[in-house]
């Protein structure tokens, strides 16, 4: 990937980041945090997203649940059911 190509999905990155921590939930705020943290979660969640811009039914919870990310990402996930629905929701709100 080239210099500018990684600018770009930088920034995108960010803006994405920045739109899941301003409408998150307090209570679901150190969980997403902790999910953040994770940058192989976070670029397996990219890409689910970035694969599903024009069908966004596809971001699902299940679908996010199946990425492929390391244990820990996937066990919080699990334990917070309610921080996948806020990830489902915000990224199809955003796309729709």
């Amino acid at each position: 990937m080239g210099l500018l190509q990684n600018l770009a999905a930088m920034a995108i990155r960010n803006k994405v980041v920045g739109a899941l921590r301003d409408g998150c939930p307090e209570d679901l705020k150190p969980a997403l945090e902790a999910l953040l943290a994770d940058k192989q979660a976070v670029a397996a969640i990219q890409g689910l997203v970035g694969a599903n811009l024009k069908t966004p039914c596809g971001i699902t919870a299940a679908a996010i649940c199946a990425l492929e990310m390391p244990a820990a990402s996937k066990e919080l996930l699990a334990a917070t059911p309610e921080l996948v629905d806020y990830l489902v929701r915000t990224a199809v709100g955003k796309l729709s």
